[in-house]
């Protein structure tokens, strides 16, 4: 299990116990006049009931934290998942030619999940499995991709799987190298 996923959940059992207690003080006066009159039956049936409630109320909350409210301010004190920009510009060199090439990185990010897409003047990458990891001290994105060559260039530049591992500590400039199925590599530079 990612660490992301263990945050979401310990996220998500919190929002839980917060909603069922705010339930049960709504209701307490009800709550205590089945103790009373000894209707231990409607008791717990309510509190089953109770129960129901806030689970549905707790996976809305969470389904709009999960898309779009994980990255407001207040919430990224909470929980450690980087918020990357929508879209980067860059540069890359690879080690076929060494030459420096422009490029753009697209993010689609919720706090689970994260899709890339890479586009040159050459070709367009979308990746296939993508991840946030901290590896050494450092956060980095890595992504595996299957780059797909404009269709007059690709005699000389052959559809390809390739891998990226980017650092992502600082969000407004990633950095890193990539590694291709065609043996080649590189390093690659992105800005905001």
């Amino acid at each position: 299990m990612s660490e992301q996923q263990k945050q979401f959940i310990t996220i998500t059992l919190w929002t839980f116990a917060v909603l069922f207690v705010l339930r049960l003080f709504i209701n307490w006066s009800e709550l205590t006049n089945l103790i009373k009159i000894n209707g231990i039956s409607s008791l717990v049936y309510s509190v089953i009931g109770y129960i129901g409630e806030v689970i549905g109320v707790t996976s809305l909350i969470m389904l709009f934290f999960e898309k779009r409210a994980w990255r407001w301010k207040f919430f990224t004190k909470i929980h450690s998942v980087p918020v990357l920009y929508p879209k980067y510009i860059g540069k890359f060199t690879s080690s076929y030619d060494n030459t420096s090439r422009e490029c753009e990185l697209f993010l689609k990010q919720s706090f689970l999940n994260i899709k890339i897409k890479f586009k040159t003047n050459e070709s367009t990458s979308n990746s296939i499995t993508a991840s946030i990891n901290k590896i050494s001290g450092n956060k980095n994105l890595i992504y595996t991709y299957l780059n797909v060559p404009k269709a007059e260039l690709q005699q000389n530049s052959v559809i390809h799987y390739g891998t990226v591992i980017l650092d992502i500590d600082n969000p407004e400039k990633l950095e890193g190298n990539y590694y291709t199925s065609r043996d080649s590599k590189g390093s690659m530079v992105f800005e905001i």
